[in-house]
Formats: C-alpha cells, sequence, structure tokens
C-alpha cells in the first residue's frame, strides 16, 4: 500500500508540474534561532527544501541542528534530526502549516555523562510571509506541537509552542 501511495504522489506531481521547468518549483529557506540566558545558550539552525505542487501548495523536508551550552553544571550539546512539511498558501501573504519532525537530543543524567534519546513533534500552525523582492521572502511562523506530553521525561523543548523565522528563497 505505501509503494502504491508513493507512486499516485509521482505521478500526481509529474501530472500537475509537467508544464512548468522543474527547477522553478523547488524553493530553499529555513532559519536559525539564538537565545541565551543566566545559565544557558542555544544556537540552532534548519535549512529546508520545498516543491511547489500547486501554486498554493507545496511539500518539502529540512534538518535541524541545535547547539546547547550548559554553564553550570558546564555541558555542551548536540542535537539534530530531520522535518518533513506541508505548507499552504491562504493568500500570498498568511499559510497554513504542518511538519513532522524527529529530533536525536542529548541531555544529562549526572554531572559527567549525557544520554541520547528521540523526541517526535507534530507541529501545526500559520505563518505570515512578506516578501523581500524577487523571489525571497521572510516569514514567521507560530505553531503548536499536538505531540507534546509535559509528563514526558527526559524532552528537548520546554513547551508545545514553537515560534520560527526564517527567510526563503524561491517560494513567490
Amino acid at each position: 500500500m505505501k509503494s502504491f501511495l508513493s507512486f499516485v504522489f509521482l505521478v500526481s506531481v509529474f501530472i500537475l508540474t509537467a508544464q512548468d521547468k522543474f527547477g522553478d518549483r523547488i524553493y530553499f529557506g529555513g532559519g536559525g534561532g539564538f537565545s541565551t540566558g543566566s545559565n544557558q545558550t542555544n544556537i540552532s539552525i534548519f535549512p529546508q527544501v520545498g516543491y511547489k505542487i500547486t501554486d498554493r501548495y507545496s511539500a518539502g523536508i529540512g534538518i535541524t541542528y541545535q547547539y546547547v551550552k550548559i554553564k553550570q553544571p558546564s555541558f555542551k550539546l548536540s542535537n539534530y534530526g530531520w522535518s518533513v512539511f506541508n505548507r499552504f498558501n491562504v493568500t500570498n501573504q498568511f499559510f497554513a502549516y504542518a511538519e513532522f519532525e524527529r529530533l536525536n537530543f542529548e541531555y544529562p543524567i549526572s554531572t559527567e555523562r549525557t544520554e541520547r534519546s528521540s523526541f517526535n513533534s507534530l507541529l501545526v500552525g500559520a505563518g505570515y510571509s512578506e516578501q523581500l523582492g524577487g523571489r525571497a521572502s521572510f516569514s514567521i511562523m507560530a505553531l503548536y506541537n499536538v505531540l507534546y506530553d509535559e509528563s514526558e521525561i527526559p524532552r528537548p523543548y520546554n513547551s508545545p509552542w514553537v515560534i520560527r523565522a526564517g527567510v526563503g528563497v524561491g517560494i513567490f
């Protein structure tokens, strides 16, 4: 069944884009983040590549890397993962967004040792995009992780809410 659905998806993409150049439908984007506090510094990057299936609907993939430095006790942690996303442009500026993310994260279990675990997120929400000129744009999104469980320990995020900002090239 999985192979059949993959075949139907690929045929649909081919039919919808047969009249357009393949390269004109690909776009690149993503963003990064930085936060610091009295005991912790976080740096993250999340590049993405998407494909415009129609003029309003696109899907794509992304990767995530997060660096976390904790001052007391002293730890330097690395988190990494992948994601698949869907975007539907409601208007030229407002869009609906959904993403599944699989993150492998590192966390301290004692003052000298860390362990790794995996965490799934299903992020849904909306965003606003402003064209910067040409095919470039700036976007901001408010997303909610519907799989977030406050009782799940360990977890890489302290809240089900995710706010993202980034730049895209080729989305317009």
